[in-house]
């Protein structure tokens, strides 16, 4: 389960995730915030401050000041992720393969010398500072990291730094992809693939797996295939369904308010993802090891993330997305979730 750039790639990222709320802060966050996302340098001080004008006339006897100074006063303002005459724009129409991998470049850049790249390291932090700070937590902090990172690119971009404009660009962009040739289709995935596991390797303190692909070789999609379809199994066991629907059978919502419903929502996300990550992929079932120890990838948490990151090679597999959906939807229902109404925007 990867972070996908395409259509069913945006679909298994919020399954992962299991709470829209994440990409929702990514648009709520203000720009102020101490937790908002990448964000462009301002205008220098003197320059707003119009000091530049007597500097120009104290340095009129210097025409390489002179030529300094009118290169100042030209420059246009920084760029930002919401421009001034932003209700002036239209959003995209359509999209190039070749801006779908500018804004690949552009997520690489801020998650290997960015803020993303910062805040990926405060969450392996967590786990050095606390041995038992829960996976859970730190893996919806990496997708949100992730996320309000993919906001920001697509916002230059013209898009909606929300929910609907990640599915909008991811829309546009497979529609473009499927005009083009095939070496640059697999120029995105690929890009797509090593963006996910650099996000994985800063958040998790796993600095081989990157390395580890290239020597070990990629998982063939016959393999990829069986282990998912295995997951898919655990997923829709009657013991995890039956503790899904137990943990979440009895709301938290003080009243009827979208606000109080959301914070219901969220919790049960959480239940259902906690329950994934400890009894599907780390609990020894019936005194055996587990799915991850019986699939190859280790013991515990890092032979979770090292499973992630190996699937990543097939992120967009048709059989691997409809294994995972099927099995997800159940989880979903079991702990009464309506996702017909969540797509609507009702729940």
């Amino acid at each position: 389960m990867a972070l996908y750039q395409s259509s069913k790639s945006a679909t298994s990222l919020i399954r992962r995730c299991f709470s829209s709320t994440l990409t929702q802060r990514c648009a709520q966050t203000p720009a102020s915030s101490s937790v908002s996302s990448i964000r462009f340098p301002t205008t220098p001080t003197f320059i707003k401050n119009n000091n530049y004008t007597s500097c120009a006339q104290h340095s009129s006897s210097s025409s390489s000041h002179s030529t300094i100074i009118r290169s100042f006063s030209a420059m246009p303002p920084p760029p930002t992720a919401t421009p001034p005459n932003a209700n002036a724009m239209y959003t995209p129409t359509s999209l190039s393969p070749e801006a779908g991998l500018g804004a690949q470049d552009a997520m690489k850049l801020f998650i290997e010398h960015g803020l993303g790249k910062q805040k990926l390291q405060l969450i392996a932090a967590e786990k050095a500072n606390d041995n038992n700070s829960p996976l859970v937590s730190r893996w919806q902090k990496m997708i949100a990291t992730y996320l309000e990172t993919q906001c920001h690119v697509i916002s230059l971009l013209g898009y909606q730094p929300n929910e609907q404009g990640i599915a909008l660009y991811t829309q546009q962009l497979t529609e473009s992809l499927r005009l083009a040739s095939p070496d640059v289709q697999d120029q995105l995935r690929v890009a797509g693939r090593d963006t996910y596991r650099m996000v994985l390797s800063a958040a998790f303190n796993l600095p081989s797996l990157i390395e580890e692909s290239k020597t070990k070789g990629e998982l063939s999609v016959v393999d990829a295939r069986n282990m998912m379809h295995k997951v898919s199994l655990r997923m829709q066991d009657p013991e995890v369904l039956e503790k899904v629907a137990k943990l979440c059978s009895v709301s938290v919502a003080m009243n009827d308010s979208p606000e109080a419903k959301q914070i219901d929502l969220a919790r049960k996300h959480t239940v259902v993802q906690n329950v994934m990550v400890e009894d599907v992929y780390l609990t020894d079932k019936e005194g055996s090891v587990s799915l991850v120890q019986e699939l190859g990838f280790g013991e515990g948490e890092e032979g979770y993330i090292r499973m992630q990151s190996a699937l990543a090679e097939h992120q967009g597999d048709p059989l691997i997305t409809q294994y995972v959906g099927a099995a997800m939807m159940k989880l979903l229902t079991s702990a009464g979730i309506d996702m017909e109404a969540l797509q609507k925007g009702e729940a």
